[in-house]
């Protein structure tokens, strides 16, 4: 085979490849929520502040991906501890 069929043939098979790839409008969407707890001490903080992100996410229409992260945790005065948390959450292609 000659050097051009071969390119040509190569370029046929890329070009076909490509059209097969998904495009970002058919991926699903996705992205972080945040929410802050506070709590007598850190782990009723962190608690509510991972729940807080998982529920405002769910809430909204979205699909939580894993468990929340809590991000920081620090002393708030009357009620102890105030923790914020992440969640990361998806919406699927209809």
């Amino acid at each position: 085979m000659s050097k051009l069929v071969r390119l040509s043939v190569m370029m046929a098979a890329g070009v076909f490849l490509l059209a097969l790839t998904p495009t970002a409008s058919s991926a699903a969407e996705c992205r972080n929520f945040g929410a802050v707890g506070s709590g007598i001490n850190k782990t009723v903080a962190a608690f509510m502040a991972k729940q807080g992100a998982i529920n405002v996410a769910e809430n909204r229409g979205w699909t939580v991906q894993g468990e929340a992260r809590v991000v920081s945790c620090k002393s708030a005065g009357i009620f102890g501890t105030e923790c914020t948390a992440h969640s990361r959450a998806c919406k699927l292609p209809h």
